[in-house]
């Protein structure tokens, strides 16, 4: 089992005690947490990383702390469509959880940033002698699995310009920035559609002075009314994820 070193958590060096940016992470009490924190890895979450392929064994679950994983299904023809985002609320490994050891679909990261890695053999390991975390992570994964429902009945019923709103808000949110590093091909391979329906809707944001797009970045410039111009599953998917920093 893991063992606690004398060095202290990368939280720690700098200014004094802070708390862990994942959600789940600093929702575990001390004694839980340190148990836990003994088995992890802090590690950055570059974009474009494939953390693990689709049906290929999930070696490790993330506890990110910044930026933003997708969950990605990939069609025969090459085609993808995301399913799934995860961001600082929640860790990435649900199949895990429900005890699998592969999933149809792939785990990448869209927006780097920083977290936490753990074996995915030594979460279960650990997980009956840490209780909050195990019904933490089962509470997650259910929240996550309604998520996905919903996003596969965006993706039938809504049309791409409140669907690309969406997709925008609930990345503002996991990315807690303005700016976020996107460009067109890669938000209908997202969005599971194609490039010129993607141009199109990008390009009425951007007369509406919603957002602004430059050489591979998508700047929001009015966040509320990017949230009021997606559709109903923006809302939806929020209350599921649990609240987030307003900055």
């Amino acid at each position: 089992m893991c063992k606690l070193t004398r060095r202290a958590p990368y939280f720690y060096r700098r200014s004094g005690p802070q708390p862990p940016q994942n959600a789940i992470l600093a929702a575990l009490p001390p004694d839980e947490y340190w148990r836990v924190r003994a088995c992890l890895e802090f590690i950055p979450l570059k974009s474009g990383a494939v953390l693990w392929e689709p049906n290929q064994p999930i070696t490790f679950v993330y506890f990110p702390n910044s930026g933003m994983v997708s969950l990605v299904a990939v069609m025969r023809d090459g085609a993808t469509v995301e399913v799934g985002m995860t961001g600082r609320e929640g860790f990435v490994g649900t199949p895990v959880m429900a005890g699998t050891r592969t999933a149809p679909v792939g785990a990448i990261v869209q927006i780097e940033g920083h977290g936490f890695r753990m074996e995915s053999d030594l979460l279960r390991k650990i997980l009956p002698q840490t209780p909050q975390l195990e019904q933490m992570l089962h509470r997650y994964a259910n929240a996550y699995a309604m998520q996905v429902a919903q996003a596969a009945a965006c993706n039938r019923l809504h049309q791409v310009p409140e669907r690309l709103s969406r997709w925008l808000a609930m990345s503002r949110d996991r990315a807690g920035s303005n700016l976020l590093p996107l460009t067109q091909r890669f938000l209908a391979q997202m969005l599971g559609c194609r490039r010129s329906s993607v141009t199109a809707a990008v390009s009425a944001l951007q007369k509406a002075r919603v957002i602004r797009g430059r050489r591979g970045q998508l700047r929001i410039l009015n966040r509320k009314e990017l949230q009021r111009r997606a559709c109903e599953c923006y809302s939806v998917m929020r209350r599921l994820s649990g609240p987030f920093p307003q900055r």
